[in-house]
C-alpha cells in the first residue's frame, strides 16, 4: 500500500529546494527573452504612439491628443508585455527539460491567466551541477547519474534529509560521516 502522502512531501521537498538555491533576479530573467521579441514589443510601443498621433492629426482635431494617445498607450504596452511573457515563459520552459511548445500554447490558449498560473506550480526546478564532478542534475535526482554521489544526504539514524556540511544531525542529534567529494572508482580525476 502506498502512502498517500507521499507526493505531498516530495512537492514540499521541491520548493523547499528551489528557495534554498534558486536566486532570481529580473535582469537575469529578462535575459532569456528573445532578443528579436524585445525588439518587436518596443516597436509595437512605438507604433502604437505613431497610429496616435497620425490619428489625432487625421481626425477633426475636437478629440483631446492625451485620449488617442492614452488608448494606444495602453494597448500597444499590454500587447507588449503579453508577448515578452510568453516568450519568457517559452524559454524558461525551455531551460528546465520541459515541453516549450507545449507550454507556451497552454499559457496562451488556456483562458484568465489560469494555464500561466498551472505552469508556474507544476514548473521543473533549475538544473545544477554535481558538486563532486560537475555534470549537470536535475534538481530531483537524489544521485548524480555520471558519479554516484549523494545529492540527498540523509541522516542514517532518523533517514531525514540532511545538509552535507551538517556534522549532526538537527532532527535527532545523530552524529553525520564527514563528506567525501573524492572521485569514485573509475572516475578521471
Amino acid at each position: 500500500m502506498t502512502d498517500p502522502k507521499q507526493p505531498i512531501k516530495e512537492g514540499v521537498r521541491v520548493i523547499r529546494w528551489r528557495m534554498a538555491h534558486e536566486k532570481f533576479s529580473f535582469a537575469d530573467e529578462f535575459r532569456i527573452v528573445p532578443r528579436w521579441l524585445k525588439v518587436l514589443a518596443i516597436t509595437l510601443v512605438l507604433g502604437g504612439q505613431a497610429a496616435a498621433q497620425a490619428a489625432y492629426w487625421l481626425s477633426s482635431k475636437n478629440d483631446p491628443l492625451i485620449l488617442y494617445v492614452g488608448i494606444a498607450a495602453a494597448i500597444a504596452v499590454g500587447i507588449g508585455i503579453v508577448l515578452l511573457f510568453f516568450g519568457y515563459l517559452n524559454r524558461d520552459a525551455k531551460r528546465r527539460g520541459m515541453n516549450s511548445t507545449l507550454w507556451t500554447l497552454i499559457a496562451i490558449l488556456v483562458p484568465y491567466l489560469i494555464g500561466i498560473i498551472i505552469y508556474f506550480l507544476v514548473r521543473e526546478p533549475l538544473p545544477y551541477n554535481c558538486p563532486s564532478c560537475g555534470a549537470i542534475v536535475n534538481a530531483r535526482f537524489n544521485f548524480c547519474p555520471a558519479c554516484q554521489y549523494n545529492l540527498r544526504p540523509s541522516c542514517p539514524q532518523c533517514k531525514r534529509e540532511v545538509r552535507v556540511e551538517d556534522r549532526y544531525c538537527p532532527y535527532c542529534a545523530a552524529e553525520l560521516p564527514a563528506p567525501s567529494l573524492a572521485p569514485q572508482e573509475g572516475q578521471a580525476v
